[in-house]
């Protein structure tokens, strides 16, 4: 039966996402402790397939995973799955707010927590975990009254009482998460692609490349610069748009892209998901 790993404990966001990504298929579910161990699951052929965040509403872009993705592997972006963000407060039972001395969660749900955790557990240490429900564990494993910030399900896994829910600072709050693959998904008619790109350090550089995609008449659904990890001052611009790479018109515009480029990488193209 295929494997396909997520970011785990069981009760992740992520696993979440996994679960919608494979209601309908027959596979196993394979948990992995951090994002660099999942990518290089999927590597090394011990999963077919690997589910990992990329980004989120409030805090953006998941670093480790597009780093990973564009500088160490040569993996495809074959799918993307959307979920809402609800974050709750849990400890042990017995435990009260009051009483909390530490709260863990990844260092995405601290931020997203931020206003929360400054005006109700204000001087309480935070600690950031590889995961929320890797937070979760070392809660209930502790005889410390510590707290863990989660999704709802997580606290039911593990026998956490819940101290207050809906503690994120802002409502509407989603997480993006893809589903990378070494093979490429087919082309569907309803796709988008995800590149990333280096151009020379001159004036208009920029302009005149992203310029190809508006004569074209080809969507931009997102813009990002992240450092090229070179030389301080160089930057990697990444950017998803609407269409499959081998559209015709796509296909274009990238080959014209990149005679502008100093290095281009196509992460993938891939259905886009609709909730």
């Amino acid at each position: 039966m295929r494997k396909i790993g997520y970011l785990g404990p069981e009760g992740t966001f992520t696993h979440d996402a996994a679960l919608i990504y494979t209601r309908d298929l027959a596979c196993d579910l394979v948990e992995h402790k951090s994002i660099q161990e999942l990518i290089y699951a999927v590597v090394e052929g011990k999963v077919c397939q690997g589910v990992v965040p990329i980004e989120n509403a409030v805090e953006g872009t998941v670093n480790l995973t597009i780093d990973i993705l564009v500088h160490e592997v040569d993996l495809n972006i074959v799918g993307e799955i959307v979920i809402p963000i609800y974050h709750c407060l849990m400890a042990n039972k017995g435990v009260a707010m009051e009483d909390v001395t530490k709260v863990l969660s990844h260092s995405q749900a601290l931020a997203q927590c931020r206003r929360f955790l400054d005006k109700h557990l204000q001087g309480v240490k935070g600690e950031v975990t590889e995961s929320t429900a890797a937070a979760a564990v070392l809660v209930r494993d502790s005889q410390l009254p510590w707290a863990a910030i989660a999704n709802r399900r997580t606290a039911d896994i593990y026998g956490l009482n819940i101290l207050k829910e809906g503690i994120h600072d802002h409502d509407g709050n989603s997480t993006r998460f893809l589903v990378i693959d070494p093979r490429e998904a087919q082309r569907t008619g309803h796709d988008k692609t995800t590149l990333a790109f280096t151009v020379d350090h001159r004036p208009g550089s920029l302009y005149h490349a992203l310029k190809i995609f508006a004569d074209m008449n080809i969507n931009l659904t997102k813009i990002e610069s992240r450092p090229m990890r070179t030389l301080l001052g160089q930057y990697l611009f990444l950017v998803d748009l609407e269409g499959h790479k081998d559209d015709t018109t796509i296909k274009i515009a990238l080959d014209r892209l990149e005679e502008k480029c100093r290095f281009i990488k196509i992460l993938g193209s891939y259905p886009r998901f609709y909730s």
